[in-house]
């Protein structure tokens, strides 16, 4: 999401201290898009979204989570892989906090205090499609508090409450947490295969995933409670399922991916064309992709873990040129300016747009519930979202990202 010279992409050599992987701004900004058309489409025309299961296009944030498990893995992996030390767990953290906060703390506080367009009670209890029913103005200490620090979602009283999608940045900041306790052991490993070695915490939170999914099914089941409470509602259920617990394994396949990738730039698999080697993992991106549509229609919990394989597999299929120090079409085509600006604006973007869709409700803005109407709504609530998101980029975002103690 942020500013890079305008040369072809390239990944940097190993011993350089910084790198840039092209190609992967352009899908983040498209998987915003698409979680932008689910809540157009939930709140403005629900009749298309049962009728083409349009919510299945909320795996765009999947898409983050397992996008954010790569690039955050990398620089573990490939300093242990070259015998380096470890990345600086002091640098890490204040990357990380001038990534995310200084956005949402401004976003928060003109969405809350300025446009009075938060919602103080968990929009379930009064229906999505009551879309400013519930917002206003967040006054509590506590819940102040909570949303300031980015835990709201440990909290049913405060769960989906704000910027009701801000909710996976709290998953996020939890994977930030863990990741340097997972990089500390993998550098206190005493494997000569590093590279092996780093597979094992990206298993490990495979499992996680896996085995918190299911305890988190099981305690569902029994709740009483509909689908949409128990996922959703202010609850104790709905926070476990929001929770990293649910998630962690959509990060660990960006960390395979991550370990998959660096074996490649030190020559694995040599013998294999990078052709080839494209075709295997688009073959398993389509697969599995195919595979969690399947699971969406059967058993929805799973969706995610289906879908993060293949997007793991797509972000190798994007880079793994680049990783032989080969063009990758792929990569240019996801650099295409108009669309890699979508990718940098795309944290501002997803803070927004769910704001926006509330003020476009607000003044009126008729939307018919027709496929015309999702189309003019998704037109409509893209255009303020993507000015608003341009003026808090360059006016908070980047300066954060380029300040330097």
């Amino acid at each position: 999401m942020t500013d890079h010279p305008r040369t072809a992409p390239v990944t940097a050599p190993p011993t350089q201290r910084k790198m840039w992987i092209g190609g992967l701004e352009g899908p983040r900004g498209i998987a915003g898009i698409c979680v932008v058309v689910v809540h157009v489409a939930v709140v403005f025309t629900p009749p298309v979204a049962d009728d083409f299961r349009l919510d299945y296009l909320g795996q765009g944030l999947t898409f983050f989570f397992v996008l954010s498990g790569f690039l955050l893995y990398l620089p573990f992996v490939t300093r242990a892989a070259d015998g380096r030390p470890r990345p600086s767990t002091a640098t890490y953290f204040v990357s990380r906090l001038r990534r995310v906060f200084p956005a949402y703390l401004g976003i928060f506080c003109l969405v809350n205090f300025v446009l009075g367009a938060a919602y103080v009670v968990n929009p379930v209890l009064t229906g999505w499609d009551r879309v400013d029913a519930g917002t206003g103005t967040i006054t509590d200490p506590w819940h102040l508090l909570a949303h300031l620090t980015l835990t709201q979602t440990f909290f049913p009283a405060t769960l989906q409450t704000g910027i009701n999608p801000a909710w996976s940045l709290t998953t996020e900041w939890t994977f930030y947490l863990v990741l340097p306790v997972v990089g500390w052991l993998l550098f206190r490993s005493r494997s000569t295969r590093r590279l092996t070695s780093a597979m094992v915490p990206a298993g490990v939170l495979i499992l996680v995933g896996f085995v918190g999914n299911a305890v988190i099914g099981l305690l569902q089941g029994g709740s009483g409670l509909s689908q949409l409470e128990r996922n959703w509602g202010p609850n104790g259920y709905a926070v476990l399922a929001r929770s990293f617990l649910a998630f962690a394994d959509t990060f660990a396949w960006g960390m395979v991916a991550a370990v998959v990738y660096t074996a490649i730039t030190r020559g694995a698999v040599a013998q294999m064309s990078t052709m080839r080697l494209q075709a295997i993992f688009g073959t398993i991106c389509v697969t599995a992709v195919a595979a969690s549509m399947v699971v969406f229609l059967m058993e929805p919990r799973w969706t995610s873990s289906a879908f993060a394989i293949g997007a793991a597999c797509f972000i190798l299929t994007i880079v793994t040129p680049l990783g032989r120090g080969e063009r990758s079409p792929l990569a240019e085509v996801a650099d295409w300016r108009p669309i890699r600006y979508l990718g940098m604006i795309s944290l501002s973007s997803y803070l927004w747009h769910y704001p926006v869709i509330i003020l476009v409700d607000r003044v009126g803005i008729p939307i018919p519930p027709t496929p015309f109407g999702l189309l003019w709504g998704t037109v409509v609530v893209l255009a303020v979202t993507f000015t608003l998101a341009t003026i808090t980029f360059y006016v908070i975002e980047r300066p954060a990202m380029r300040w330097r103690a």
